[in-house]
Formats: C-alpha cells, structure tokens, sequence
C-alpha cells in the first residue's frame, strides 16, 4: 500500500478551536473544505473540550482578540472583548502538537496566537500605525499580498501575488521563534508565518475559509490535509 494510501486507511482527525459563540461559520466552512481532502475535523471551545483528544492536526481559528494578560502585555483600547479560557485551550492544544510534531496551521487570531506562543509580540491596533494605503477590512479579497519566494506557502499557492480578504485589527510586531514570514501585504503588514524547521506550521492573517470558491483556498486546505495524512501514518 503507497503512502496516500495507508493513510487513508484511518481517517486522519484535526481539532478546530474557536469560541463558545461565534465561530459556527468557521467551523462549518473549515469542516466542510478538510472533508473534501479526507480528513475529518472536531471542534472544541473553551466549556467543551477534551485534553485527551485523538489530535492528527490542529487548526485555530479566527475570533475575537488574545487577551493581553495571557501574555503580560499593556491592555490596547481598542480591545474590547477577550477570553481568556479560549486563549488558556489554545496554548495547551499548541504545546501539545508541537510537542507532538503535528501539523499546525492558524488562521487570522490563530496566526497571531501561534506568534505570541513562539515568543513573538503583535502591534495592538494597525489604525494608529501611519500606513501608507488605506487598511482594507472586507470579507471580499480586496487585499494585495505579496508572497515570499522559497516558502512553503509559495509551493502550496504556486504565485507571487493573492489578493485576500482583511478582518483583523491586529499585526505581528516581532516575529517568533524559529519561524519566517511568508507573505505581507502592500503595507508591508505580515500577513503569512510559517515554520524554519522540518515540522508544518502555517499562520496566514487572512481567513480563507471564507473564500470557498477561490482557487487558493482549496491548494492551502489541499496541503494541509496532505500533511495531516502523513503525519498521521503509523
């Protein structure tokens, strides 16, 4: 039996964080794009989740902000809501997969966490930074992203270019730990993290779950699942 093959034979899980309200899109898109390359998908929230889960993959999803008393930094005005068990569930699934060695992969908040986890640190608020374009904020792919060459997210998407859908507020600052930035914008704002090592971690700013019908969406899902398989193999 080839590798695809073995892998199929039992059916990989990924475990998809979100919040207890909320996160019923994001879950619903991202459970239905990681069934479509063979993987199926459990989500947890923070009143409901187990921390001896069968875990192949894990996935963080968007959502209101990392609260900045997880981490120790000043609280940001423009931070309204927060929550702190979610923040607590997230740190402990990603200490888990890292330790693990399991496909990782973050997405808009789930970027910025997974920053804040490697030791990184993120701008609070992008409207006080003095950008030089307007910074879009739109379910629609209305922002230019420029993606580096010689990156894993530059073999999944096969493109110099993407234009992407902005919700967030929030930027990386300094980067984490053994990880390289992937892809920014023309604000030159990170808008894609990945890992320097041999293991799969991929935070992309944007949240392509949101944009089931664009080509990118399905290669970034597409290698995820791929990765999750392998990984999953006995």
């Amino acid at each position: 039996m080839d590798t695809e093959g073995r892998a199929m034979a039992r059916k990989a899980n990924i475990v998809i964080t979100g919040s207890a309200k909320g996160s019923r899109s994001a879950w619903i898109l991202s459970r239905a794009l990681l069934r479509l390359y063979g993987v199926e998908a459990k989500f947890v929230q923070p009143h409901h989740w187990d921390k001896s889960i069968q875990m192949d993959g894990l996935l963080i999803t968007g959502g209101i902000d990392v609260d900045p008393l997880t981490f120790s930094t000043k609280r940001h005005p423009s931070i309204e809501k927060t929550d702190p068990l979610r923040d607590a569930m997230e740190l402990f699934y990603l200490k888990q997969a890292q330790k693990k060695k399991i496909p990782i992969m973050g997405i808009c908040r789930g970027m910025q966490i997974i920053n804040l986890f490697m030791g990184g640190t993120l701008h609070p608020h992008i409207p006080e930074m003095g950008l030089d374009f307007e910074h879009p904020r739109s379910l629609f792919p209305l922002n230019l992203l420029s993606i580096a060459p010689k990156t894993h997210l530059h073999k999944i998407l096969r493109t110099d270019n993407l234009k992407a859908n902005a919700l967030h507020h929030q930027t990386i600052d300094k980067l984490g730990k053994d990880l390289r930035v992937a892809a920014k914008d023309t604000n030159t704002l990170v808008q894609a993290i990945e890992s320097r090592e041999e293991n799969f971690i991929l935070g992309l700013q944007w949240h392509p779950e949101f944009m089931p019908y664009h080509w990118s969406t399905h290669r970034i899902f597409k290698a995820f699942c791929k990765e999750v398989k392998t990984s999953s193999l006995p």
